[in-house]
């Protein structure tokens, strides 16, 4: 499996860019990256591991093994392997965090009033080096889901990162490429939202990395929900309600990021159709190196799992 893995993994970073744009756009400074469980290099990992030694109740997730070095998965996961390409070194946000303000105690935790959460307080660390902020169950709002509190979402990720540009008094590195990837964990819901408010928040993260002076994202759509193993059971109202909510929210984010990109100066704009790569692989397994495609590759009663 870690082999397919591997070789879907630079399969996607060929797929992402379009040809024109491998030619020069590849010269990334830094590489940042906001998003959930996809994305995330260790960041849930670290944070549970932190408050599991506050409180020994709370599990530490992912279990590993089956999961590989705090990632939602038996490797590395796809920007591992874009990083990789890229000659660049990309540290989990987690590993910078401190404890408190102007504090240089090194902590995936904060405390607050309502107990420890998620720090994102880096006293500059973010600023000058690529840096992974993704969270497993991270929402496109400020929060997320998850078997405790405190998971941060999209907006929040964000806020962090651009909240330590103003502590440094910096802007961000316009050369550096910024990749936003999330929405599933908002369709999750028992009362799943509207894709224009799930579009929304990305938009609202892109603006706001924009306004300082990010000008490089590459922003990818969902793959069908409805198709996911742990809920295919293709005709059920549950993935036909998935699959609809999916398409309607890459119709409404391919809307958007036209608008964006024909609206904001300057701006280098790559979308990347998860959607359409990951119905490829649904019809024609073998091509990328897969077996099974419709069943779920651990038993989730057994191990804690985020999206």
């Amino acid at each position: 499996m870690k082999n397919a893995i591997t070789a879907f993994g630079f399969s996607l970073f060929t797929l992402i860019l379009p040809s024109e744009a491998r030619a020069y756009d590849l010269d990334f400074s830094n590489l940042y990256v906001f998003g959930d469980s996809l994305s995330d290099p260790g960041n849930v990992f670290n944070l549970s591991k932190a408050r599991n030694q506050v409180n020994p109740i709370i599990p530490i997730t992912p279990q590993s093994p089956p999961y590989f070095e705090g990632r939602f998965s038996n490797g590395p996961i796809w920007v591992d392997y874009l990083a990789d390409a890229l000659d660049i070194e990309v540290k989990p946000s987690t590993d910078l965090s401190v404890l408190l303000p102007n504090v240089p105690i090194l902590s995936p935790i904060t405390i607050t009033p309502d107990g420890p959460r998620a720090s994102f307080f880096f006293n500059g660390a973010t600023t000058n080096q690529s840096v992974n902020f993704a969270f497993g169950g991270a929402e496109t709002g400020f929060g997320g889901i998850g078997e405790f509190g405190g998971l941060p979402g999209l907006l929040t990720q964000v806020a962090g990162f651009t909240n330590d540009l103003i502590v440094s008094d910096q802007m961000a590195d316009p050369n550096a490429l910024y990749i936003l990837w999330a929405g599933s964990n908002d369709y999750r819901t028992f009362d799943p939202p509207n894709p224009t408010q799930v579009v929304g928040n990305i938009e609202t993260a892109l603006n706001s990395l924009y306004n300082f002076g990010a000008r490089n994202f590459l922003v990818l759509n969902l793959a069908d929900l409805g198709k996911m193993p742990p809920r295919l059971r293709p005709g059920s109202v549950l993935s036909t309600r998935l699959t609809d909510l999916t398409e309607q929210h890459n119709s409404v984010l391919d809307s958007t990021l036209n608008v964006l990109s024909q609206s904001l100066p300057d701006i280098n704009l790559i979308s990347f159709d998860k959607y359409d790569l990951f119905n490829q692989m649904l019809a024609n397994p073998g091509n990328f190196g897969f077996t099974n495609v419709t069943e779920k590759c651990l038993n989730v009663s057994k191990v804690n799992c985020l999206c």
